[in-house]
């Protein structure tokens, strides 16, 4: 019976807490936008939005060609940026939105686009040698590549925790070895 009625929650896969209503979905992505300051791609949006459950995947791509075709998003590039009525809409809407909803799709923004910007400054794996296990850590920005590292890891273990360290602290390590190599 309890399953029953869970089951019964669920709007096209949105448990409850999730947000169904077009114009709630409206005002969290502007609000979300305007928040984050920066233009975002459709797919991290859709990611950060459907990754959780709050919005229903085609309620959202709906939603984000509405905004489109109304004025309060534009692309530019592969990006979508608000426009003046988008940001509008965000600071005089944003209260209608649950607190707990804003914090919970803020936080998770955060996480995402670090994530994101995390792999695409950095690249780590662990190659397997005949003596053991090679790092291989690179810290780059586009064409640049600011640092290069390989360690040596006796076992497999190991050689994920320096992975896992240098993803975590490679803008410190840098950091701490250019002032250390230049003083």
């Amino acid at each position: 019976m309890a399953e029953l009625e869970y089951q019964d929650n669920l709007i096209a896969g949105i448990p409850p807490g999730g947000v169904r209503d077009p114009s709630t979905v409206k005002i969290m992505i502007c609000y979300l936008l305007q928040r984050l300051d920066r233009p975002v791609t459709e797919s991290e949006l859709i990611e950060l939005l459907t990754g959780d459950q709050t919005v229903n995947y085609f309620l959202l791509t709906t939603t984000l060609a509405s905004l489109k075709k109304l004025g309060h998003l534009r692309e530019k590039g592969d990006n979508l940026v608000l426009t003046r009525l988008g940001r509008r809409t965000a600071e005089e809407l944003a209260g209608e939105l649950p607190v707990t909803l804003r914090e919970r799709v803020l936080e998770r923004a955060e996480t995402l686009l670090k994530e994101n910007r995390l792999s695409s400054e950095t690249s780590a794996e662990i190659v397997q040698t005949g003596d053991g296990y090679r790092v291989d850590f690179s810290f780059h920005d586009g064409e640049i590549e600011f640092m290069k590292l390989s360690l040596y890891a006796p076992d497999e273990v190991q050689a994920g925790r320096l992975r896992s360290r240098l993803l975590e602290d490679y803008q410190q390590l840098y950091i701490d070895l250019i002032s250390r190599l230049t003083s």
